[in-house]
């Protein structure tokens, strides 16, 4: 059962608030500690974590080391403003709009929803887990498919808070079931038509977790049911496997990520897999027909796998 005091896998730990200065100097001593990196200098470091400290989204993965519901929806529904109304910080702008892993997460959103817009059948049940805001199904077009409902499972109360929030925006609270619950203990039993999860494989570094939770998946799906799911990709300087097409990158955004998310934010979401590793955990878990779709730099790439039907 995850710790629900921690909630590692679900991206950011629940814990008292504590105040920006007292996190920010947390930081910096401890990249003092560890001095020039191959990442950057211990002066680069120090002045990346100042320059986070200047806005919201920065100050949040200071504190955190991972993304929430709230600030995951942000992302991946953010849309670039025009040059001459930007009055963000340089390094806001350039982490909503340039940074590798931020545009590759945006890019595996609109795969979700392109994916899951076909899938739509009347009376459907769709199910999210963790659903954080539910923006993969809350901003289909469901005019040509009535009856569809919705299932939202997340062990964040405030995630619970956010879906409801955009359900009632969207007119289909009447059609939305919330429940507080860990992924790994569902207990959901041929209840969904499509399943879709996103940023809980990538936090959970145990391989026979993941396939576990692959196999709650597979038993939450009816029969024919089809999850959507997604995972990330190793980088070159990890593994020999890695599939980045580096040619899809900028080398000087790259660098500063790599900074950002490994010395600075220390960042929690590091468990990387290959394709072929997914495929074998979700056919383990039972799971056939899967399918890779690839974002362009090949770094987050979403998958569809389906339950193979009865007879």
């Amino acid at each position: 059962m995850t710790d629900t005091n921690r909630l590692i896998s679900y991206g950011v730990a629940f814990k008292a608030a504590v105040p920006h200065e007292q996190t920010l100097k947390a930081v910096k001593a401890r990249l003092r500690a560890g001095g020039d990196t191959p990442e950057g200098s211990l002066d680069e470091q120090l002045a990346l974590a100042d320059a986070m400290s200047t806005f919201a989204l920065g100050r949040f993965l200071l504190a955190h080391r991972g993304l929430d519901a709230y600030w995951t929806h942000r992302i991946v529904t953010y849309t670039p403003e025009s040059p001459t109304k930007r009055k963000a910080p340089a390094l806001e702008q350039i982490l909503f709009e340039r940074l590798p892993a931020v545009l590759a997460t945006r890019e595996r959103f609109a795969f979700f929803r392109r994916e899951l817009q076909a899938m739509l059948k009347p009376d459907m049940v769709l199910a999210s887990v963790p659903c954080g805001w539910m923006g993969d199904l809350l901003l289909l077009d469901y005019s040509a498919v009535p009856g569809v409902s919705l299932i939202g499972l997340d062990l964040d109360p405030r995630a619970l808070a956010g879906a409801r929030a955009l359900a009632e925006k969207q007119g289909f609270a009447g059609r939305l079931s919330l429940r507080q619950i860990d992924a790994w203990n569902m207990r959901l039993h041929d209840k969904a038509d499509v399943l879709t999860s996103n940023g809980l494989n990538i936090y959970e570094p145990d391989e026979a977790r993941v396939t576990a939770l692959y196999r709650q998946f597979f038993e939450a799906l009816k029969p024919g049911g089809q999850l959507v799911t997604s995972f990330l990709t190793p980088p070159p300087s990890l593994s020999a496997q890695s599939p980045w097409d580096m040619d899809a990158i900028s080398p000087d955004m790259l660098a500063l990520q790599q900074m950002l998310f490994l010395r600075v934010i220390d960042a929690r979401w590091s468990a990387f897999r290959t394709h072929e590793e997914t495929f074998v955990q979700l056919e383990a878990a039972g799971f056939a027909q899967v399918r890779f779709i690839d974002d362009r730099a090949r770094m987050f790439p979403t998958v569809v796998a389906h339950k193979p039907a009865l007879g």
